[in-house]
């Protein structure tokens, strides 16, 4: 008898857009594909401001003993202070509840889990289209998923007319999901007065929001692009959060992020919120990586390194925004039509090019570009000496002929 006769799995679209980089061998190649952010060197740099403040724990470490199944409790209260600020902490006081976990995948499952055992519908709505590895981990919580109206592919904008019809629809016992910023995969985001909105639709129906944060400080900037999730905090009872620290901080591979639960209730307590989430995490996994989460308090606690990630980032996310106006600019001036002006008014990493499959795949095997298989492209990762080649293979697709004429 043998157990593992397995034969070869068959691949999804995104595994094997994966498979087919890394196979390519052509030095002409060009990853639009994979979520990171690249320099015009094409490199995913460490901040300076974080190398240095690696340094000064690799100086100062004494021991590396096991932290508790919550993690690094002060990373923790880092993060929430530049997510939610001071004023909404000393609000809430101690209705709030916070883990570290090991990035932005453990924590939709912990939150899938938290959702499963405590609210009544055991479903969550999610954004259409959204990032593939939201509705993955939330079936394998065993959650049930509706999807609500988000983005128009067609005129390539936020569709908030019709997203407020679904969430209409929603009932108390349900739970939203949120980006908290720069829309994965479209770039879309809500302005302050919308997420106004939502918030008390939520209130009025009792629907629990549960918001995904990567990219604070990608968009708008940091504080920008969390003004969205306070003005909700501020409005609704209890709220899900989850933060990811892989591109804020340039710490992907080392795998950090925070899961908090907030809320009103009398009985509630900061200890006890952590120890349901540390219960539902300890399921997953035991202990999560201490090593980035360190090196973000030795820097965010010392004002010149904190200052210098600031100032990174900042250029970091003025870079996005050039990049943005230049492919919009050299699609429109290859099209000789402003179709593609959408692209300059949206945030952060990603956008969504409206290329059909045999588009996406003609790009891929004559032209060594390498897009996701829903047509998202990483802005970050754009090679600044590519942008008009990239631009005029898109519009020399067919479908591109006389579109938006």
């Amino acid at each position: 008898m043998r157990y593992f006769n397995i034969p070869d799995p068959l691949l999804d679209s995104t595994r094997q857009m994966f498979r087919d980089l890394e196979n390519d061998k052509r030095d002409t190649k060009i990853d639009l594909g994979i979520g990171i952010y690249r320099n015009e060197k094409g490199e995913a740099p460490v901040f300076k401001a974080v190398k240095k403040a690696e340094n000064i724990l690799y100086q100062n470490e004494k021991s590396k003993s096991y932290k508790t199944p919550a993690g690094n409790s002060e990373y923790c209260k880092n993060i929430l202070d530049l997510v939610l600020g001071k004023t909404i902490l000393n609000e809430r006081k101690e209705k709030v509840g916070a883990i570290q976990i090991p990035g932005a995948g453990s924590g939709l499952r912990i939150a899938g889990e938290l959702i499963k055992n405590n609210l009544q519908n055991k479903l969550i709505s999610i954004p259409n289209p959204t990032w593939g590895q939201q509705p993955f981990m939330f079936e394998k919580a065993g959650l049930k998923i509706s999807k609500y109206s988000y983005y128009n592919q067609q005129n390539n904008f936020l569709d908030f007319n019709h997203m407020i019809d679904d969430l209409n629809k929603l009932n108390s016992g349900d739970s939203l999901l949120l980006h908290g910023c720069c829309h994965n995969p479209t770039g879309a985001d809500l302005s302050l007065d919308q997420w106004e909105q939502v918030a008390k639709i939520c209130l009025k129906k009792g629907i629990l929001p549960f918001i995904d944060l990567v990219y604070q400080g990608l968009g708008k900037g940091i504080i920008d692009d969390v003004l969205g999730i306070r003005k909700l905090v501020q409005i609704v009872p209890e709220i899900v959060i989850t933060v990811s620290s892989s591109k804020t901080f340039g710490v992907y591979r080392d795998r950090c992020g925070m899961i908090a639960v907030i809320t009103d209730v009398d009985k509630a307590k900061s200890k006890s919120l952590e120890t349901m989430l540390s219960e539902i995490a300890r399921e997953l996994y035991f202990h999560p990586p201490d090593h980035a989460a360190e090196i973000i308090n030795t820097l965010l606690k010392d004002e010149v390194l904190k200052k210098e990630w600031l100032l990174e980032i900042e250029t970091m996310q003025d870079r996005i925004v050039s990049l943005r106006n230049r492919l919009a600019n050299s699609l429109q001036e290859k099209q000789q039509t402003d179709f593609f002006s959408f692209l300059k008014v949206q945030n952060g990493m990603f956008s969504l090019l409206p290329i059909s499959q045999e588009g996406i795949m003609t790009l891929r095997k004559e032209n060594g570009i390498y897009l996701m298989p829903d047509g998202r492209v990483n802005i970050a990762s754009l090679p600044e000496n590519k942008i008009d080649f990239i631009s005029s293979k898109v519009c020399s697709l067919p479908e591109f002929k006389g579109k938006g004429s």
